[in-house]
C-alpha cells in the first residue's frame, strides 16, 4: 500500500489511516499481562477531526480520542463491555488519561527517516523532572492544522511517527507501521445512545480498575 502512494509534498495529503505498533517500555510487567495489553493503535484523520483508537484486554475496552483540529478539543471515549463512558475536554486541554508531560524540552535535529512511507524529523525530548530524555519522529508531508492540539507535543509541528506517551502506569512507545487513504465516510463518528458522560477523575478512576 505505502509503495503505491503519491508522492506526499505534490499531493497534500490531509486525511488517511495510519497504524501504529505499540511497545512497552515498563521493566515490571509480566509476560502474562503483556500478552493481553494492546499492541496496536489506529489514528483515522481528516482535515477537521483525528480519532485515536487502542482496544485491550482482548477487546473487553476500547479507549478513543476523538479530537477536533477546529476548536481544540478533545473528547475521549471509554467502551467497557456494553458500558460507554464519555469526557469532553476543553479548548486546549489534555486528551484523558495519558500523562501531560509539561515540563516537556525539545530539540530538533537535523536528522531524517523513513518511517511508513514519510519523510520524518528527529527530535530528542528532554523531561527534567525524571531526567529521562527519547527520539521522536514527525512528519509535515501530511498536512494537517493544530495536529497535536491536545496531546503532550502540542508544540511539535507535524504528524508524530514515532513517540511515546504513559497511560497511567503504562509506558508506552508507538511506531508508525502503515499508512492507508480512506474515504470521507470514514470519519463519522456518533456517540451510542447508552453513553454516560463522566468527568476526567471518574474515566481515569473506570480505566486504574480495568489494568490493576
Amino acid at each position: 500500500m505505502v509503495s503505491c502512494l503519491p508522492d506526499a509534498n505534490s499531493t497534500g495529503i490531509t486525511s488517511g489511516r495510519i497504524d501504529y505498533k505499540i511497545t512497552y517500555l515498563n521493566d515490571n510487567i509480566d509476560k502474562k499481562t503483556m500478552e493481553i495489553l494492546p499492541k496496536r493503535m489506529k489514528l483515522v484523520f481528516n482535515e477537521k477531526t483525528a480519532i485515536n483508537n487502542i482496544e485491550g484486554f482482548m477487546g473487553f475496552y476500547k479507549l478513543e480520542a476523538i479530537t477536533n483540529f477546529h476548536t481544540r478539543k478533545c473528547s475521549t471515549l471509554l467502551k467497557v463491555f456494553e458500558k460507554n463512558y464519555l469526557f469532553k475536554g476543553k479548548r486546549d486541554e489534555m486528551m484523558c488519561c495519558f500523562e501531560s508531560m509539561d515540563e516537556m524540552e525539545i530539540a530538533e535535529t537535523r536528522e531524517t527517516k523513513t518511517i511508513a512511507g514519510f519523510a520524518c524529523k528527529k527530535a530528542v525530548i528532554y523531561l527534567p523532572s525524571s531526567q529521562k530524555s527519547f527520539d521522536i519522529y514527525y512528519t509535515g508531508e501530511i498536512q494537517l492544522t493544530h495536529p497535536n492540539a491536545t496531546n503532550p507535543y502540542r508544540e511539535v509541528n507535524g504528524v508524530l511517527m514515532e513517540f511515546e506517551l504513559n497511560l497511567l502506569h503504562l509506558k508506552m512507545r508507538f511506531t508508525a507501521e502503515n499508512f492507508h487513504p480512506l474515504a470521507e465516510s470514514s470519519y463519522k463518528k456518533d456517540f451510542p445512545k447508552n453513553t454516560r458522560a463522566i468527568t476526567r477523575e471518574q474515566m481515569t478512576e473506570i480505566l486504574k480498575r480495568l489494568m490493576d
